[in-house]
């Protein structure tokens, strides 16, 4: 064990197995993270754990009282606050060693029975921790022992997203393989689509649907990249070899349960993303804009190694998306225009279709403006922009205020660009009241039911964005009227439609007039 920071040793033994039973705050708050036990490690991640500590305890409490309700026993009972306690630590981005998901659900459990005036012994008593005094749960026998709770029971729920490869996949890629004719990597993935339904006719539709996903990332894809990458949560992924893959989530690196079957697997999956040229060391990007490097032989003599970064919305620029084409460069310029022109602009999309990383390199493009902020996550906080005198205020919903709140709020420090992002349907109502006031200068984004209460004639712009092949593109930018500008054809890409949008006089009026007919001629 290490030492705490108090100076004193957090020892094996009964003594230190029962610190973790001492009451809470007499006032029936939970005592503070580093009282229940020691934070280890990495600087981040413990202030990342108290942060969550703090959330939990404001609000989830009432899903710990629900765990009690039910008639539940006590194992039951310390496993639905376990669940509860490690899905909202793992949506922050920390994964709860079984030591701090006992403690955890410890310190619950006993707040909760000091609330409710029991007695002082413990509700359940945990597998190999010995108590100070043996309770009985409520109306048993007053000499019978807790009933026991073991490690197992806080093991927590496994990820949806990252599992490991079952073993019928290999058998199912083998056959595949036997089917087709030259490398799958190479070929028409309907092709290859076709031959994995040839071999898994047999499969339930349940078990099909699956297995297809899992074979053509193997087949046509990254395999066990794939599967972590589809986890939003990870932020990084490291290869050393086919045994060893780690991962980062929350600045923390652990290892991953993922794994290559063999070093000739590994360099096949890596070999789809780059291949050995005159240096050792080759980039790699993907198009979501996450980017890496891998490094080959001799450079790493046991065989190829990669670090591949998500690309965070907050580092879009308009540069990089006209170059991965999410949009073309007229429709780039457009928007320029429009943002400088202090139009009302709507992005409308699905979830994680590319609306933040949009409203991010829109913003990051100007220079020397007051530009305000209004989200309920911190995407934005490191865009920085050209103007040395530019002001940029930050504005956070959460629980305690709501986005609504910060609409009417932000606009009063009269911005020439006020960022709106992730809209909600309660959200529609304050955005129609700052356009029908006249506001001008609004970049908001939000899925389609989130927006549909806001008025279209209010919106100068509206661009729409959706998925495709596992990024976003822009697929329409329509003007007032619905008039489409600009639309995405899958065989004739970019395409421009009407050439004298509605909102032109005002473009005129801000002086860019000559840029806007350069767009559209």
């Amino acid at each position: 064990m290490t030492a705490m920071d108090g100076g004193e040793r957090l020892d094996e033994g009964p003594a230190a197995l029962n610190s973790v039973l001492e009451r809470p705050h007499a006032d029936g708050r939970a005592r503070p993270l580093e009282e229940i036990f020691p934070l280890r490690g990495n600087a981040g991640r413990a202030r990342l754990m108290q942060e969550t500590w703090r959330a939990f305890v404001v609000g989830m409490m009432g899903k710990v009282a629900a765990a009690f309700d039910g008639g539940r026993s006590p194992p039951e009972i310390a496993y639905a606050i376990g669940e509860v306690v490690h899905n909202t630590f793992r949506t922050r981005g920390v994964t709860l060693t079984s030591y701090e998901l006992r403690r955890l659900v410890a310190e619950l459990l006993v707040q909760r029975q000091s609330g409710r005036g029991g007695a002082s012994g413990p509700l359940v008593q945990f597998a190999n921790e010995p108590s100070t005094a043996t309770t009985s749960w409520t109306g048993a026998d007053a000499a019978a022992p807790p009933p026991p709770v073991g490690d197992a029971v806080f093991a927590g729920p496994p990820s949806r997203l990252v599992t490991m490869t079952p073993r019928e996949i290999a058998d199912v890629v083998a056959k595949v393989r036997g089917r087709l004719v030259g490398d799958p990597f190479s070929l028409p993935r309907k092709v290859v689509v076709d031959a994995i339904a040839s071999v898994l006719v047999d499969s339930a539709p349940e078990e099909r649907d699956r297995l297809t996903r899992l074979a053509l990332s193997e087949l046509c894809g990254l395999g066990p990249i794939d599967r972590l990458w589809a986890d939003r949560s990870i932020r990084a992924v490291f290869v050393n070899g086919p045994d060893s893959i780690q991962v980062e989530r929350a600045g923390v690196i652990e290892p991953s349960q993922e794994r290559f079957r063999d070093r000739a697997h590994l360099e096949e999956i890596v070999g789809r993303l780059a291949r050995p040229g005159a240096s050792p060391a080759v980039a790699v990007s993907l198009r979501d804009g996450s980017e890496g490097v891998v490094l080959f032989p001799p450079a790493a003599p046991a065989g190829p190694v990669l670090a591949l970064r998500r690309g965070e919305p907050g580092e879009a620029t308009l540069e990089r998306l006209v170059a991965a084409r999410r949009l073309d460069r007229r429709m780039a310029d457009l928007l320029r225009i429009a943002i400088r022109s202090r139009l009302n602009i709507l992005v409308v999309g699905p979830e994680k279709a590319g609306k933040t990383a949009l409203l991010a390199a829109l913003t990051r493009d100007l220079a020397d403006v007051r530009v305000v902020t209004v989200a309920p996550h911190r995407e934005f906080r490191g865009i920085s922009m050209a103007g040395a005198s530019m002001a940029k205020v930050e504005l956070v919903a959460s629980a305690q205020v709501s986005l609504s709140a910060l609409l009417a709020a932000g606009n009063q420090f009269r911005p020439d660009l006020l960022v709106v992002d992730s809209l909600q349907p309660a959200d529609a109502a304050a955005l129609e009241k700052l356009l029908s006031a006249g506001a001008r200068g609004i970049l908001a984004a939000g899925e389609p039911r989130a927006v549909a209460g806001v008025p279209r004639q209010s919106v100068d712009l509206l661009v729409s964005v959706g998925r495709l092949r596992g990024s976003f593109v822009v697929t329409a930018i329509e003007d007032a009227t619905g008039a489409e500008l600009f639309a995405y054809q899958k065989d004739g890409g970019f395409q421009r439609r009407a050439s004298t949008p509605s909102f032109a006089r005002t473009v005129h009026e801000a002086g860019y007039g000559e840029a806007l007919s350069s767009v559209f001629h």
